[in-house]
């Protein structure tokens, strides 16, 4: 191919992209024969959906880590019987009619303290929804975690997916997850 032909082709594309761009259909120039992306349509109302915004995600300072200590031993690093920190969070949400629903996913590590031993604990996670001042949703979990035997640490993924708020709070609320060692019967 002679040289004025290669400098022919990167002219001849940016023609073709920017002819695509001020068309009613901007991807059929590069994807020709793909057909245009359908529309969800919500099985209640059988209406098209728009799905909104999923709110962001965050851990309320003071809950991404969290420690059990023997009885009486509050306090007392030698009385550690486990620690558990929060590494990574992420979400999805669905619209579906006025609610949405949220999938929330945390990632973390259970490292056992000079009092812990090999076994199953219990770590207590919180999922909550807040638009303002105005809580939405809240539910307390406890998230099982086994201690292998000689492993004195461990990782766990946490999910809820039935994390459930008005769609019309979606661009305002916030999504908080963290732990709580409070009592599992409050919001």
């Amino acid at each position: 191919m002679s040289y004025s032909k290669v400098r022919f082709v990167p002219a001849l594309f940016g023609a073709a992209l920017i002819a695509g761009c001020t068309s009613a259909d901007p991807g059929a120039i590069l994807n020709s024969g793909a057909s245009p992306q359908q529309q969800a349509i919500d099985p209640v109302t059988n209406a098209a959906v728009v799905q909104g915004a999923c709110p962001t995600i965050e851990l309320r300072e003071g809950t991404a880590f969290y420690r059990t200590y023997e009885k009486g031993g509050e306090g007392d690093p030698s009385k550690v019987i486990h620690q558990a920190s929060i590494a990574d969070t992420t979400r999805q949400c669905v619209v579906n009619g006025d609610q949405i629903t949220a999938t929330v996913v945390a990632s973390g590590r259970v490292v056992a303290g000079p009092a812990g031993k090999a076994g199953q604990v219990e770590v207590p996670v919180r999922v909550a929804v807040l638009d303002g001042e105005n809580v939405l949703y809240s539910e307390l979990q406890k998230q099982p975690v086994f201690l292998p035997d000689n492993q004195p640490t461990t990782q766990f993924v946490f999910t809820n997916a039935a994390v459930t708020f008005p769609a019309s709070a979606s661009r305002t609320a916030k999504i908080l997850i963290g732990f709580d060692p409070g009592p599992y019967n409050t919001p």
